[in-house]
């Protein structure tokens, strides 16, 4: 699994396009023809910004409307070989922190100060997870900002919320990701709310409703820090594990994230895009909705743009080793190297021999 719009940012620019020649055709930014890895698009013959321009399904396109059409192009073919190379199953684990009977009678008395948990990521790598929804189980209705801090950062929560209690029991939705790719990964975390005493938590004093979920890679700790207001973090020396019942039952999921593996070996990735952006410039302009054969220049060019792309051999014919095939075996070389790459990233140890 991988954050899709933050490889797209981090990856987009990896290849380019060449400012055509012709100043009738000279419409690309300055972003389009950035390649941080030198492979330009336009270097296939087949795959040029005239054809492409030219073909586009709406003719008033503006300049600026073709630049939005490559960068979208870009970034489809980044999404799509990650997809490619990271195609294996990544969930690990999915539990709410608690899953028996509660008996909804009795309550807690929160101290006041910050009320919830400590979030305690193993040490494997490129372990993530996300809070998709809390389900909230309180007495009384109030208000509170509910938020999730990481240790790194001191000074706001890295996700927040305003919940509403409205009900004695009610699900929010959050879908907080916690991926590997940001400058809070691993450290702890700390879910929860400022308790002022206007909700009260119905108590898990029912057969094993108190009994928490085992989730995989995650250690879950109920803590509180007394007297803590505001939205900042606490120092981490006042936090103490408490037995009350907190009203907050997370959803986590558990999952391995390959955003930051693709962000920081993104050469790596660079011949694929090349390749997959090549066919998809050149599928662009054979799908046309544009009806004037001139503006692809004759059957024989489309028929050539096929064997570009498939490829061709046999029977006498000069032999066409197309992009498909191409982008194939790249793809399969990526995936080696991957191998080899997720052996550090998930801790196979060298053997030293301290014999003397």
């Amino acid at each position: 699994m991988f954050n899709v719009s933050k490889i797209r940012t981090n990856l987009y620019g990896v290849v380019g396009f060449r400012q055509p020649l012709n100043p009738n055709y000279a419409k690309l930014d300055a972003p389009n023809q950035v390649s941080s890895s030198g492979l330009f698009v336009t270097d296939n013959p087949y795959a040029k910004i005239e054809y492409l321009y030219d073909n586009v399904d709406y003719k008033g396109l503006s300049d600026a409307q073709f630049n939005t059409l490559l960068k979208q192009m870009q970034e489809e073919s980044i999404t799509n070989i990650s997809a490619r190379v990271f195609n294996e199953a990544d969930y690990i684990d999915r539990n709410l922190l608690y899953q028996f009977a509660q008996n909804k009678v009795n309550t807690d008395t929160l101290p006041n100060g910050f009320i919830g948990y400590k979030i305690c990521v193993a040490n494997e790598k490129n372990v993530a997870f996300k809070v998709s929804r809390v389900l909230l189980d309180f007495d009384l209705t109030g208000t509170f900002d509910l938020m999730l801090f990481n240790s790194a950062n001191i000074a706001a929560p890295i996700f927040a919320k305003t919940i509403t209690i409205a009900a004695s029991h009610q699900e929010e939705v959050l879908d907080w990701a916690v991926d590997n790719s940001g400058n809070t990964y691993k450290g702890d975390y700390y879910l929860g709310y400022i308790s002022d005493g206007s909700v009260k938590p119905f108590k898990r004093d029912y057969e094993n409703s108190d009994i928490p979920s085992n989730i995989t890679y995650l250690d879950i700790e109920k803590i509180s820090v007394a007297g803590h207001t505001g939205s900042t973090l606490f120092d981490l020396d006042s936090t103490e594990s408490i037995d009350e019942a907190t009203g907050l039952n997370p959803d986590i999921t558990v999952y391995y994230d390959y955003t930051d593996l693709i962000i920081q070996n993104k050469m790596l990735f660079a011949e694929a895009i090349n390749l997959d952006l090549q066919i998809n410039v050149l599928s662009q302009y054979l799908s046309s909705l544009r009806s004037n054969r001139n503006e692809r220049e004759s059957e024989r060019v489309s028929l050539r743009v096929i064997q570009e792309i498939e490829g061709q051999e046999g029977d006498g014919l000069v032999k066409i080793t197309g992009l498909r095939p191409q982008l194939n075996r790249s793809i399969s070389r990526i995936a080696d190297e991957i191998q080899k790459i997720k052996r550090g990233y998930f801790g196979d140890w060298a053997k030293i021999d301290t014999m003397i």
